[in-house]
């Protein structure tokens, strides 16, 4: 009878051990994305879409990883010149184990006033900054991001070619 108690114990402490492996870890989140569009230049963000508008980093514990926004919303705010936004977003591990779905609200900025200038609509490069807060959405995340919850902060700073995208927040599940 002791052995089988035994062996039953060692079943349950291999079964815990691999868990973690199948779920998101529990606490902190934090991912740096980078995003390149190059005026006149084909923008290289493999493995991404080249129709999306996606980037490539990585997120802390889980590795590579590309982030795109599927949708996105801008709206004037009375007696400023920065928009109110929206943002449904979609992180995606690159080795296919899982993707953490995003919703985020929040301000898009341009500094010193750069957003009331007279530069044309073709105009190439001004800077700007996205101000988030995110909600993870767990009913459409999936893998070993499937039903987790979390809220954080996102930033985004565009100057250039390049936008980069930071991520601080938690999730749990």
């Amino acid at each position: 009878m002791s052995r089988l108690f035994v062996i039953a114990v060692a079943a349950l402490a291999l079964l815990a051990v691999a868990a973690p492996a199948n779920t998101a870890r529990p606490g902190g989140l934090t991912a740096t994305f980078a995003v390149h569009f190059p005026k006149g230049h084909p923008g290289s963000n493999a493995p991404c879409d080249p129709d999306a508008f996606c980037g490539v980093g990585t997120v802390a514990g889980y590795g590579a990883a590309t982030m795109t926004i599927l949708d996105e919303t801008f709206d004037p705010i009375d007696g400023s010149s920065c928009l109110a936004t929206t943002r449904v977003e979609e992180i995606d591990l690159s080795d296919g184990s899982g993707s953490l779905a995003l919703e985020s609200a929040g301000t898009f900025c341009r500094p010193g006033g750069s957003g009331d200038s007279d530069a044309s609509s073709s105009s190439y490069g001004s800077p700007g900054r996205w101000d988030l807060r995110f909600t993870v959405d767990g009913p459409e995340s999936t893998g070993v991001f499937a039903g987790v919850t979390g809220t954080g902060v996102e930033t985004m700073n565009v100057a250039g070619g390049i936008g980069v995208w930071h991520l601080h927040g938690g999730i749990f599940g």
